[in-house]
């Protein structure tokens, strides 16, 4: 038995990525650092985590060493990329980006995240649809927003979530331009296991650049 934390995967709220950022993005991201607090420990839906894990792909100068924990910016940043090893650096572009933003959370929050099997509370970065307006990041996808509602329906419309439903939702994430992996991970890993999952208590379900963000916590057994 354990707990688990969704929590939203957009790199926009990380501090310092967006220099306009309004309050409510910063009330937010206060939430998802309190929600990691409510336990000591998280493990990411993962085998292993790779040495460094950054968003130099998203063009953001920043990453963390996930065996001391410690966080680059900057020259300090780009000088640990140039320093890996092919295999390290094949390891670090492999990393679903949700896994990265939650590590920076998890280390601004301070508290441990390791990969599957180092704790027993499961910490689930989602990205809904990111295409559902004319004035989202990407341009309009037909059937966006009923996507979303369709994947909160299928996370707390009954006691426990309806994980049928959410694996068939997550495996056409992809689709509408949301990144849904590590909650299809998470979720197969407790379903294989037996396992039942308590819908969420969401403490947050709105809007952030036009993307929907869900921050909330439950438990499983």
């Amino acid at each position: 038995m354990g707990s688990y934390a969704i929590i939203p995967a957009a790199p926009v709220l990380l501090d310092n990525v967006d220099l306009v950022e309004t309050a409510q993005t910063a009330e937010l991201r206060a939430t998802i650092r309190a929600t990691l607090r409510t336990q000591p420990s998280w493990a990411l839906p993962v085998e292993t985590l790779p040495p460094v894990a950054g968003l130099g792909g998203w063009g953001i100068d920043r990453g963390i060493d996930t065996v001391s924990g410690r966080l680059f910016t900057g020259s300090h940043w780009v000088e640990a990329v140039e320093s890996l090893t092919d295999a390290d650096r094949a390891a670090a572009e492999a990393v679903d980006p949700a896994v990265i933003i939650a590590l920076l959370h998890a280390h601004s929050a301070d508290v441990e995240v390791g990969p599957l099997g180092s704790s027993p509370n499961l910490l689930l970065p989602i990205d809904l649809s990111a295409a559902v307006t004319d004035n989202a990041p990407l341009a309009p996808v037909d059937g966006a927003a009923d996507f979303d509602a369709a994947v909160v329906t299928a996370l707390t419309g009954t006691a426990e979530i309806d994980t049928d439903r959410l694996m068939a939702l997550c495996a056409s994430a992809e689709t509408v331009h949301a990144d849904l992996a590590s909650l299809r991970a998470g979720i197969r890993h407790i379903v294989a296991r037996g396992g039942t999952i308590s819908a969420p208590e969401l403490s947050v379900d709105e809007r952030v650049h036009e993307v929907r963000c869900l921050c909330g916590t439950g438990t499983w057994t």
